[in-house]
């Protein structure tokens, strides 16, 4: 189940779908933490009932005789279930870090398995690193072994340090933007960077083009999401701040709104009377 959701999480191209998955997962993971899922129930059903009751007495106040009708019984059902998951979802928060690590690792490896990301970066990288040139308007690196990708060509040359950064940072960019398409909500909360990953690729290129006259562009491929990866899960009190800000915003604003239309409700009955 978490990784069916997880995986239409990764796929989704709507902004709203991933919002109620991501949510969803939350509360997955507080229902496998037992008592706190019932907890949670239990207090976001006595405070909606709460809520519902303090409407009913604000509106009862402006007007004793208002007799509540489908449209009282209406917007306190819509109150009801506003408070219900806005508990059940400040409740939820506090395993974000757990759902954060499962998702951004779902993500890093949906990218190693993209074949098509992985061609369309190695063709970037390959074209980038071809287009430097030395003092001589030479090409900086002898392509003389290293086809072209789109016949066949799977390595790129790397013994100078820009070719690699050149590569190093395409890759990384490639990244990051693949991130921000396919977790637009945490790319949003998330600041993802680079810096640790471009050093620890690097470095993985030079112990590698000590003893081989090539470099595996899956290896950074590895590297970099694992770096992001943690990079992302390190900010994960982030969402639980901004997520419980959010929700806290939202049903103040919905109670607000049906409160007043409740009220003006109540005052036109009064005014029918008159």
């Amino acid at each position: 189940m978490e990784q069916y959701f997880i995986e239409k999480l990764i796929q989704s191209d709507y902004v709203i779908i991933d919002l109620f998955m991501t949510i969803f997962q939350l509360i997955i993971q507080m229902h496998l933490g037992g008592r706190v899922f019932y907890i949670s129930i239990a207090a976001a059903v006595t405070i909606s009932i709460l809520v519902v009751w303090v409407i009913g007495l604000i509106v009862r106040n402006v007007n004793t005789d208002y007799d509540a009708g489908i449209g009282f019984a209406f917007g306190t059902v819509i109150s009801f279930a506003t408070t219900f998951f806005t508990v059940i979802l400040l409740f939820s928060l506090q395993f974000t870090e757990p759902v954060v690590k499962v998702v951004i690792k779902g993500w890093e490896l949906s990218l190693i398995a993209d074949q098509q990301w992985r061609n369309e970066t190695f063709r970037d990288a390959y074209e980038n690193v071809a287009s430097l040139k030395n003092s001589q308007g030479h090409s900086l690196e002898n392509f003389t072994d290293y086809p072209h990708p789109d016949i066949g060509g799977s390595t790129i040359p790397g013994r100078s340090d820009q070719a690699r950064l050149m590569a190093i940072d395409t890759y990384l960019e490639g990244a990051l933007d693949n991130f921000d398409s396919t977790m637009p909500i945490l790319s949003w909360i998330l600041s993802a960077g680079s810096g640790s990953a471009k050093k620890e690729i690097f470095q993985d290129m030079s112990e590698n083009f000590e003893n081989n006259p090539n470099y595996e562009m899956a290896s950074a491929i590895a590297i970099a999401g694992n770096e992001i990866s943690d990079e992302l899960v390190a900010q994960a009190g982030k969402i639980m701040l901004i997520a419980s800000v959010c929700g806290v915003l939202v049903f103040i604003l919905i109670n607000l709104i049906i409160t007043a239309l409740l009220t003006w409700g109540a005052l036109r009955k009064i005014n029918e009377e008159f």
